[in-house]
């Protein structure tokens, strides 16, 4: 389509327009004569020599353009010959809304009828809404013009204003609502004023704060929702993530979103609880030092010791706070505690009876399950820099023989070839060389400390890795609720649905019977609040069958999701992977952690330090692009990792 700035420009609202030239109708001072083309008989306009300062002089027409009766208007011939009102709701409901905001081109023909060149559709939505008036600009008819010529002229006329609109940008547009929202516009006014839904207002106000987003959308590359998404990171500076979603390939571009927002999620909470040992003075470790790493200059807190040989306590540590930095980990298993104190209680002293019984009394010796919940279990690390180990007065823990062991040790030992105590090397006089007798005894020790401090780096690795498969397998869940909630949002269920419910059924044939499957299930079905199943039973006789079988293939999903967790990666349980099996013919995108639960893949091969799920990027351009606001310094403020 052409783009000639020269064309009429566009009311984005109605799709109609008139020459740009012609929006602020007034007398050619140079005219004279009846032959003008605006000539002083139109009521519309001013006559020449006419007042132009006075309060009504044709200065405030200028600024106004004249208007008529669309009654008064005449439809004559136009190419456009198809439309109806009916079938362009965001046209007539515009106009119903604003009123014909472009002028309509009129033609006053020598008889004085005004036969509409450009603007029918206006026309005919402005008297199907019974307006009293609109807006027109209105050009003489030129009666030296052959017939035939001028409708050839009319013709080519009204093709060229409707093929050569300047339509707004989708980047535009977004920009524009966005723009109306800072300034104070509520969503619903928006929604009402551009005949857009309220939902679609939001995302497209996210979308226009942000450049990427805005270039994504008017490529066609991103969908409103996945822009939105991106947009939200780039407001807030977190062009890490950005660059992911940009990486990212489409069909898992809602995994990656839900796989950073546990990554940000994690990094929140990590802040919060480290807030407390900040605020005693306690430096915050944001990644795990590399001990191994000359440039580091850590050391453990067990591998220092007090100036007499003993070992640090935490008491050590909060005489001197400043000196000291700390490393939070969460453990793997959550414990129960008090909900006043925090403090640790054995689950076994905990009647669970009473966990669904707000009103009833725990057993004799038993506390109330109100009265505990589960929290992460915080496993603390601390650290010191080297350089400041004497002016703590503190030292890097050595481990030496002692010298009673030394002592015990001396004297003969018969022939030194044969015989010798392990450790022990006898010279050619029969004797203990005491030196290589402690040589060989720090060699031990250090061997001893190098091999502890290994198998708790695998711990520590094993930990992590376990920590990370489930913060995949929690985005994975998330994804897998969108998809399966969208699923279950419309009218009738996927022909493929029967012999899934029939199949799960008779394999599992308790399975809509377990507990929290129906609030799985309503969770799936997008009903809020609290809903029993008779509540739900009453409510059949009104339901259309097929929306009947969307209930009964969601009761069925609410149970095998429920079953699939945050480590659904550990198992290959039979439901799980006939449950993702049928989401993956359903065409949802499997991410390794699901196939590693079908037990396509094991999940020792799953890359948690890399990004998974990522190929070509969607949009090399602009992660050029951020690239190059990152290097020049972009409007977005940088904020750190964990915003």
């Amino acid at each position: 389509m052409s783009t000639d700035t020269d064309t009429p420009t566009t009311d984005p609202e109605i799709g109609e327009q008139a020459p740009a030239v012609t929006l602020v109708p007034g007398p050619d001072p140079a005219a004279t004569g009846p032959d003008a083309n605006h000539g002083g008989s139109d009521p519309g306009e001013p006559d020449a020599g006419a007042d132009i300062t006075g309060e009504h002089g044709w200065l405030d027409e200028l600024c106004t353009g004249p208007t008529v009766n669309p009654a008064d208007l005449e439809i004559d011939e136009n190419v456009r010959k198809t439309f109806r009102l009916e079938d362009h709701p965001e046209v007539t409901d515009s106009i119903r809304e604003h009123g014909v905001r472009d002028p309509i081109l009129v033609i006053r023909m020598p008889d004085k009828r005004l036969v509409v060149r450009d603007g029918q559709v206006r026309t005919l939505t402005a008297l199907a809404f019974e307006l009293p008036e609109v807006p027109v600009y209105i050009r003489d008819f030129d009666p030296s013009v052959d017939t035939n010529e001028a409708e050839i002229e009319r013709i080519f006329e009204q093709i060229t204003l409707n093929d050569r609109r300047i339509p707004l940008t989708n980047s535009d547009r977004a920009a524009g609502i966005t723009q109306a929202l800072d300034l104070g516009a509520s969503v619903t006014r928006v929604a009402k004023a551009l005949q857009t839904k309220r939902d679609e207002v939001k995302l497209v106000g996210k979308v226009g704060a942000s450049p990427t987003a805005r270039n994504l959308i008017d490529d066609d590359q991103y969908d409103l929702a996945h822009a939105a998404v991106i947009a939200e990171y780039e407001n807030v500076g977190d062009h890490d993530a950005v660059r992911r979603l940009l990486n990212v390939r489409s069909g898992v571009f809602d995994f990656e979103a839900n796989r950073i927002a546990a990554d940000r999620a994690e990094r929140r909470a990590y802040l919060a609880d480290a807030l407390p040992y900040a605020q005693a003075g306690l430096g915050i470790l944001t990644d795990y030092p590399d001990l191994d790493d000359t440039d580091t200059a850590l050391l453990c807190a067990a591998e220092i010791v007090d100036g007499e040989g003993n070992a640090i306590d935490f008491a050590t540590i909060a005489a001197d706070p400043g000196a000291w930095l700390v490393w939070l980990e969460v453990a793997e298993e959550q414990v129960w505690v008090e909900v006043g104190t925090g403090h640790i209680v054995d689950p076994d002293t905990v009647d669970w009876d009473t966990r669904d019984r707000p009103d009833a009394e725990p057993a004799e010796g038993l506390r109330h399950a109100r009265e505990v919940e589960q929290r992460d279990q915080l496993l603390l690390e601390y650290f010191l820099p080297r350089d400041l180990l004497e002016t703590a007065g503190l030292r890097e823990r050595v481990d030496t023989a002692s010298d009673t062991e030394d002592d015990a040790d001396t004297g003969e030992v018969g022939d030194a070839s044969e015989g010798e105590h392990p450790g022990e090397r006898g010279t050619r006089f029969g004797q203990v060389d005491q030196e290589q007798v402690a040589a060989d005894r720090r060699a031990a020790a250090e061997a001893a400390a190098q091999a502890a401090a290994q198998a708790a780096e695998i711990d520590r690795a094993a930990r992590r890795r376990v920590r990370e498969l489930n913060k995949l397998g929690l985005a994975a869940k998330a994804t897998r609720i969108e998809f399966v909630t969208r699923l279950l949002a419309r009218r009738t269920p996927p022909t493929q649905a029967a012999l899934f419910m029939t199949r799960s059924l008779l394999a599992d044939p308790g399975l809509t019977g377990e507990y929290h499957t129906f609030d799985s299930a309503l969770k799936l079905l997008g009903i809020e609040g609290y809903r029993s199943r008779l509540d739900m039973l009453a409510t059949l006789d009104t339901t259309k069958p097929t929306r009947a079988q969307v209930i009964a293939l969601a009761l069925v999903l609410g149970g095998y999701e429920h079953r699939a967790d945050k480590d659904l990666w550990r198992y290959t349980e039979s439901a799980v992977r006939r449950y993702l099996s049928f989401l993956r013919e359903l065409g949802y995108p499997l991410v390794p952690v699901e196939l590693a639960a079908l037990g396509e893949i094991k999940a020792v091969d799953i890359d948690i330090d890399n990004l998974t799920a990522t190929g070509e990027p969607a949009d090399t351009d602009a992660v050029a692009d951020l690239d190059a606001a990152e290097e020049t310094g972009s409007d977005a403020q940088d904020l750190p990792d964990a915003a």
